[in-house]
């Protein structure tokens, strides 16, 4: 039988493995079913909903998730006779007629195929062999393959491609030969740090005929200070960053620091699970540093509620519960909020345990309530050296002040005894009756509270002391401001008294049910007998060699961030809901190099950058295409469009306007007018940066939480966290891309950067720019046709000088008075359409 098309998602797997079942008389011994690839899908998808793991939404007591659910054994009816399908009631319930007896029911719009139907029957009469999910499955190295053909062989270059060329021979196709040296240098580079190579690089690359080029170029980039600054996108959409706290009014708090501490950790290529314990659970080490306290801010990036009518526990519960999700998205790829409120329906885990995971993360020092408008506690101040001193100025001068009223003090109570006889003998008329009173008793006879008030009495009536209080109080106020400017910024902390933990009913604050400990899901592998109840505990046991998921999931993304779709395209669901790994060998063995490299990411990174597979032409032909239209079995190289981020660094960086500074807080680039009073009511306005500041990379543009930054598409809306970015494709994107400031300035700037360059004409000047933005020349057509538009736009602001200056006006930097307005014009309309072309947007 001849597959006419090459089937990578687990459901179409499913009815190619059906149909080549139906074809069995074609073949003498047809391959054995796989309940994981063939049988559980189908079973998931239809059935897992009313019969599955959640036993609160589990109908006529059947479960179907379990070979003795489904066969009887643990007390419910039995549907399954295993080797015997014609006498079991499953198969004869789906081929009901009866609406009332059809299984899935009519109402629950489900349908199942007819080749799903014989698949089951066959599975059945197989025996209905039941398997674990495979990614729960103990994580195992598997033996890379090494039979592939002589001619195969040519293109492998490390064990990655030895599992892809294993693959693709199996489905008759062989790896794309290697993309040209210059699509291949600007693919990295965009790719490692997030810009387009230089001309002296790519002229330098492509100078150097040493056969390990390539090798080098990739160790410079991922060496480069840059290389944070690109790798930290995806991290920060995981981890929901953004620069307010979002809800009504959305203040700012300054999380920034978490940011560049993520950027200085990736750079410095700290180990993955140090990263992960440090981000969780840093202020439980021992002697933990000031950037260790910082790193925890990772579970304080979710959104904070400080509007007035808010309930600060539910406020305190709905953070417990977003780190409990975020938890299991990011380290574990599953979607652990289905069991907030009920059993997961398709996988395998409770609600109880739901809570036993939110036991970790409930004893942190926060109440639910905002500090000081914009934080919520626990929250680590460090003052800069600056402050520091301004703070040690403070406090000396209010030291100094107390210390003056302290002894003003102790002078005149040492005269008090004179001031008593001489007043009550003379002013006894304007005493009140209780000083009077007390005055009359010999002083041994006066209680603590006489003497109080009389003390109190004598000294109000010194305005030199009143005055003395008035300095105390001016400088506690200038050390409280000073404290105040001092750097701040939220992290974790425990309480000194743990809380309870309860299963919240139906996720409710209000509404606590069975008390639970700490724990972890019972079919992950458990943790030390003798682990504490603690953060620290759960943080180690995520990233313990023999746990299945992490390192799985982890290289998972690496993978979908270079190919632009991961092994397991659900990136955010390794659960039976997910998507089946394309290439489940592959990712076993990557995950397995990842856990025994001493989670080692940059040794990771460059493993997938150097293999062929990545290095591999992106051209693709009709059949091909047909056949694999989405690159799964990666016959070619990964080409997909620039997520908008790095569009517009590009365009600033081959411009020459980007200004590259390292960390620091976040700027205010150009944005349309009103986006943020329209979001606000008017309460919040957008106060453009100046300067340098409007040149940063992306990467440090302000992102408020209601309304994100204007100029960037198809990026995560930092309210969640998100593993898996779709891209999209509307005219609204071309639109910003020609017409935002940022957009239209890069052109000029390009412009003005390649007619300021001496001694060329059109042609060479149209080849400068249109290589710094796509890395080639361009080809004889090309050319033509955009002088063709030069001579076009010449003439037309020749015509229109207006119209020429009013574009020379649009941004904040300077045109070049040198140049000549209506030349600089057409440059840039010119230069516009170049940092516009496919190319230039996508990478190759």
């Amino acid at each position: 039988m001849r597959m006419l098309r090459t089937c990578c998602d687990s459901r179409l797997v499913a009815l190619v493995a059906i149909l080549f079942v139906a074809a069995s008389t074609c073949a003498a011994d047809p391959p054995k079913l796989d309940y994981g690839r063939d049988i559980q899908p189908i079973l998931s998808d239809n059935c897992f909903q009313c019969h599955g793991p959640d036993e609160k939404a589990r109908k006529a007591k059947l479960r179907l998730d379990t070979f003795d659910g489904a066969t009887g054994k643990s007390g419910g009816p039995a549907v399954i006779k295993p080797g015997d399908s014609k006498h079991s009631e499953l198969i004869s319930r789906i081929h009901s007629t009866d609406p009332a007896v059809l299984m899935p029911q009519p109402k629950s719009k489900r349908t199942l195929s007819d080749v799903q139907k014989k698949l089951l029957a066959h599975w059945i009469d197989e025996g209905a062999e039941y398997s674990g999910h495979w990614a729960f499955a103990k994580l195992t190295r598997p033996a890379v393959p090494t039979g592939t053909s002589p001619v195969a062989r040519k293109t492998i270059r490390n064990s990655i491609d030895e599992f892809i060329a294993a693959k693709l021979a199996k489905e008759g196709l062989s790896q794309s030969p290697e993309a040209d040296k210059a699509k291949l240098l600007r693919r990295v580079s965009l790719d490692l740090v997030g810009l387009p190579p230089t001309l002296e690089e790519l002229d330098a690359f492509l100078a150097d005929k040493s056969p390990n080029a390539y090798e080098n170029a990739v160790d410079r980039l991922m060496g480069s200070q840059r290389y944070g600054e690109r790798m930290v996108w995806e991290w920060l959409d995981a981890a929901r960053y953004a620069d307010t706290n979002g809800y009504q009014g959305d203040p700012t708090r300054p999380m920034w620091y978490w940011r560049d501490w993520v950027i200085k950790a990736l750079n410095d290529n700290m180990r993955f699970d140090q990263f992960t314990i440090e981000q969780i659970a840093g202020d439980l080490l021992l002697n933990p540093t000031r950037e260790q306290l910082i790193a925890t801010g990772f579970h304080r990036n979710h959104m904070l509620n400080g509007e007035g009518g808010r309930i600060a526990e539910e406020s305190r519960v709905e953070y417990v519960q977003d780190r409990v999700e975020t938890t299991g998205a990011v380290w574990l790829g599953l979607t652990l909020y289905c069991c907030r409120c009920h059993d997961h329906k398709y996988d395998p885990f409770k609600t109880k345990e739901y809570y036993q995971l939110a036991a970790y993360f409930n004893s942190i020092e926060e109440s639910g309530s905002v500090e000081d408008g914009r934080f919520g506690n626990p929250v680590y101040v460090f003052p800069t050296p600056e402050q520091e001193a301004n703070i040690s100025k403070a406090r000396t001068a209010h030291d100094a002040a107390k210390k003056d009223r302290d002894e003003l003090e102790k002078k005149l109570l040492e005269a008090q005894v004179r001031w008593e006889a001489t007043f009550a003998s003379s002013f006894n008329s304007f005493l009140p009756a209780s000083t009077k009173a007390t005055l009359a008793k010999p002083a041994k006879n006066r209680s603590d509270a006489e003497k109080k008030e009389l003390a109190k009495f004598y000294l109000d009536g010194h305005k030199s002391l009143k005055d003395a209080d008035a300095k105390v109080a001016t400088a506690k106020k200038a050390l409280d401001a000073s404290e105040r400017s001092a750097q701040r910024t939220m992290v974790m902390r425990e309480r000194k008294t743990p809380r309870d933990t309860f299963i919240m009913i139906r996720g409710a604050y209000d509404k606590p049910g069975e008390k639970v400990s700490h724990g972890t899901p019972s079919i992950l592998p458990p943790l030390p007998s003798d682990a504490p109840k603690s953060r620290l505990a759960l943080a180690k046991w995520l990233v313990s060699p023999d746990h299945p998921l992490t390192s799985r999931v982890v290289v998972n993304r690496l993978w979908q961030q270079f190919f632009g779709v991961g092994i397991v395209k659900t990136a955010e669901d390794f659960g039976l809901q997910g998507e089946r790994p394309v290439n489940q060998d592959l990712l076993d063995w990557l995950a397995s190099e990842f856990v025994a490299s001493g989670w080692n990411m940059k040794h990771m990174v460059r493993l997938i950058v150097t293999s062929h597979a990545y290095r591999q032409s992106s051209r693709v032909s009709p059949d091909l295409l047909e056949r694999d239209p989405d690159n799964r079995l990666l016959a070619r190289g990964p080409r997909h469009r620039l997520p908008s981020w790095m569009i517009r660094d590009q365009a600033l960086f081959v411009s020459g306007l980007l200004v590259e500074k390292l960390s620091g807080p976040p700027v205010k680039g150009y944005q349309p007018p009103g986006v943020w009073e329209d979001a606000t009511f008017g309460q919040i306005k957008y106060q453009q940066d100046h300067g340098e500041d409007l040149y940063r990379r992306s990467l440090y543009q302000f992102w408020r939480r209601i309304v994100g930054p204007t100029m960037f598409f198809d990026v995560g809306n930092r309210q969640t966290c998100i593993v898996r970015q779709e891209r999209t494709n509307t005219p609204l994107q071309a639109l910003a891309l020609l017409n935002d400031t940022t957009y239209v300035e890069a052109a000029r700037a390009l412009a003005q950067r390649t007619l300021l360059t001496k001694g060329l004409n059109d042609e060479t000047r149209l080849a400068l720019a249109f290589r710094r933005c796509t890395g080639r020349n361009p080809d004889q057509d090309e050319s033509v046709r955009l002088l063709q538009r030069l001579a076009a736009l010449r003439a037309k602001f020749k015509d229109k000088p207006d119209e020429a200056k009013k574009l020379l006006a649009i941004g904040e930097s300077k045109p070049d008075a040198s140049l000549a307005v209506e030349e600089l014009a057409a440059w840039t309309s010119l230069c516009n359409v170049m940092l516009n072309l496919d190319e230039t947007i996508s990478k190759e």
